[in-house]
This record gives structure tokens, C-alpha cells and sequence, in this order.
């Protein structure tokens, strides 16, 4: 079980706890054997904290209500719900988008792949749902991809097959709306497969 808690700034001693708690649960763990395995997973500050405590917690409820007290992150807690309010709005560019979020990755010490998450998770839909066919190996890649797809948006629009074919219906011949519609796909069929990375 990979349930490690260093007591640094960025973890999330109630989302620790949580996990730990539903790791024990699954293997149908006595409360008792929890407590252990919760002293076993401490490692760093949260190690060295635990073996300063006096009077030692007697269970598992006592540790995790010691534990939240001495690493519960206010700030950091307060930042997630500062993230979690912000969108991309309509006519925001995706770089724009960023910098805002990137403020609070900044002062929260938030991990890369929270990161990647909160910034996909809030994206205009148009451009979410072109970036979550792929996986990206860090935000500045995941920023970048949004971008390219912010742009090729721009030159077709938010919906671009059908505002294709309905500006160009009437001044083009079939076979002309075709090679633009055949060309928008390849474009987004490279970013699909990570060309534009």
C-alpha cells in the first residue's frame, strides 16, 4: 500500500486520511491495524512530528484528528476554492486563462498533474473536449495544446464543420467544401496525435 504522508505544504492531510481509510476498509482492516498502518505510512516532518507527540494517540481517530490540526492547510484549501470558482470565460484567451490559474498553482504549490486537471477541467468546452483526447506530459504542454486549439477554432469557429459548410455552401462547389472540411480534419487529427506539441 503507497499511502505516504511527508507532512509537506502541498499534501492534503484530510485527502490522505480519506485514502488511507478506504485502502483499510477494502481490505476489511480492524480499526487497530488502520492505526498502524497510518504510523508506518508517515515519512519526513510528519515521521519525526509523530515521535515528538506526548502523550501518544491511544487510535487511529485520535492520529487523524492530531494530524488535521498540526497539517491542515488553510491557505492551500482556500486556493483550491479560489481555482475551482475560476472558468475560462467565452472570449478569454486560453494564455489569459492561465496566468489567472497559474497565480494560484504558484502560491499553493500545487503538483503538476492537479494542475493539468484544474486547467482542463475549467476550459471552454469547445476547446476541452479537443485537448482530453490526448494526454500531456506537463501543463506547459497541456497550455500549449490549448492554445493550438484555440486557434484553429478562430480560423473555423467554435463549431467548424458546420459553419464551414454553411458560409461556404453557396460560393463553393461540393468538391471545394470537401477539401476544406478534409483539411480542418487533418488539422485537428495532428493535434489529436500530438503534431502541435
Amino acid at each position: 500500500m503507497d499511502e505516504l504522508f511527508w507532512g509537506r505544504d502541498h499534501e492534503d492531510v484530510n485527502d490522505w486520511a480519506e485514502r488511507l481509510t478506504m485502502a483499510i476498509e477494502v481490505r476489511d482492516l480492524t480499526a487497530d491495524k488502520l492505526f498502524k498502518i497510518a504510523k508506518l505510512n508517515l515519512r519526513g516532518r510528519a515521521k519525526k512530528w509523530f515521535r515528538r507527540l506526548q502523550p501518544v494517540p491511544a487510535d487511529w481517530t485520535e492520529l487523524r484528528t492530531l494530524m488535521v490540526q498540526k497539517y491542515k492547510n488553510i491557505d492551500v484549501d482556500d486556493i483550491r476554492m479560489k481555482m475551482d470558482a475560476i472558468k475560462q470565460e467565452p472570449k478569454e484567451k486560453v494564455q489569459k486563462y492561465f496566468e489567472r490559474m497559474d497565480k494560484l498553482f504558484r502560491k499553493g504549490k500545487i503538483q503538476d498533474v492537479e494542475q493539468k486537471r484544474r486547467f482542463l477541467a475549467r476550459l471552454r468546452p469547445e476547446i476541452r473536449k479537443l485537448c482530453v483526447v490526448r494526454t500531456f506530459a506537463s501543463i506547459k504542454e497541456l497550455v500549449g495544446a490549448a492554445t493550438e486549439v484555440e486557434r484553429v477554432l478562430g480560423e473555423f469557429g467554435e463549431t467548424p464543420y458546420e459553419s464551414l459548410l454553411e458560409e461556404q455552401e453557396e460560393e463553393m462547389s461540393e468538391s471545394n467544401v470537401e477539401k476544406q472540411v478534409a483539411a480542418l480534419n487533418n488539422t485537428l487529427i495532428n493535434f489529436i496525435q500530438g503534431e502541435f506539441a
